[in-house]
């Protein structure tokens, strides 16, 4: 009877932890979900070393009731030579607006990234019908060809 106490004691404790886990910890709210889901990475190299490091969100699977009208990205980068020429183009076009933002924007609640030696922009581009494919310029370097797909 003791051994059948103990063991029963034991599985209460047990399974009284077990509705927590490693993100149960975490105030994530469902659009920050999306955006971490959602995040890509490119590193831009030249001949012999990495130049900078892009990442994008793409604000439209973020948030469709807000960003429908064109395609908007939120991109964060850092450059080596903070004095390079940065340019974005999705599709072979250029973006039709590039606006660089301050490390505390209204956008940081969507990542984790709000530190003070990377660039942060709010990019805006034409609407487009197929997937897109987004590239970043540092220089005469180019970041991987980020493919996007829309949804239908």
């Amino acid at each position: 009877m003791k051994t059948f106490l103990t063991i029963n004691i034991i599985l209460l404790i047990l399974s009284a932890c077990s509705y927590d886990n490693a993100f149960s910890r975490f105030d994530i709210s469902p659009m920050r979900a999306k955006s971490e889901e959602s995040i890509i990475s490119s590193k831009i190299y030249n001949e012999t070393d990495i130049v900078g490091v892009v990442s994008y969100v793409y604000l439209n699977t973020v948030n469709s009731e807000k960003y429908q009208d064109s395609e908007y990205f939120y991109i964060y980068l850092y450059a080596k030579d903070t004095k390079a020429q940065i340019s974005f183009t999705l599709n072979d076009v250029n973006a039709t607006l590039i606006e660089e933002l301050e490390v505390n924007n209204k956008f940081i609640r969507l990542t984790d990234s709000n530190v003070t030696w990377q660039k942060y922009y709010f990019v805006k581009f034409a609407q487009q019908d197929t997937d897109l494919t987004l590239i970043t310029k540092i220089a005469n370097f180019s970041s991987n060809a980020i493919l996007f797909q829309k949804d239908d």
